[in-house]
């Protein structure tokens, strides 16, 4: 009789154990997952920064660069995908990165109108721009890091016995320009 009652307290210590442990995961992920969130929001929040900021310095410099339709052309469309991009991530994604794309060649043409420069509204409109493709970096950086702890917890053992499909693996992350692994090329015989 009393190795009944050993056998029983022993297996209500098993079951105590293995439903803490799932409990506690759970509960961590959770925590995990709304981090996530929270760290993509951040970078929604500065992504939305930089679309407000894009109509008034493409109008600052549209009277300079009438010629340059081209380049406000492509800002004007990368600017209506973010915008369409539907609350999925790895569309709103894409279609920031798309943006970063067509962003790069409106700095560049206060290189061909040097009287851009001199414009204090675009002056200032592009340091704001600056700072917040910055401010856009540190949190897609953030968001980056917190998708991975994610992942790596609910990976492990055992915690991926307890995520099940409530808690899958995410693939979402921010990831560099394929079109920056080509070295610029310098040439000063010109």
């Amino acid at each position: 009789m009393k190795g009944w009652l050993v056998g029983v307290v022993v297996l209500v210590l098993v079951v105590l154990l293995v439903g803490g442990s799932a409990v506690s995961s759970r509960n961590h992920m959770v925590q995990l997952n709304e981090q996530v969130n929270q760290s993509y929001s951040e970078v929604d929040v500065q992504q939305q920064r930089r679309l407000d900021l894009i109509p008034n310095l493409v109008a600052s410099v549209k009277g300079y660069v009438k010629e340059e339709e081209t380049v406000l052309t492509n800002i004007a469309n990368a600017r209506a995908a973010v915008i369409a991009a539907s609350s999925d991530r790895a569309s709103s994604i894409g279609a920031n990165q798309r943006l970063d794309v067509a962003l790069s060649p409106l700095m560049r043409l206060q290189e061909t109108y040097p009287n851009l420069k001199g414009n204090d509204q675009f002056v200032r409109l592009e340091d704001e721009l600056a700072g917040t493709e910055n401010r856009i970096a540190v949190a897609r950086r953030r968001y980056n890091m917190d998708l991975q702890t994610y992942n790596t917890y609910v990976q492990q053992f055992p915690n991926n016995l307890w995520a099940g499909s409530k808690f899958p693996v995410k693939d979402q992350y921010f990831k560099g320009n394929p079109q920056n692994n080509v070295a610029p090329s310098v040439d000063f015989s010109k």
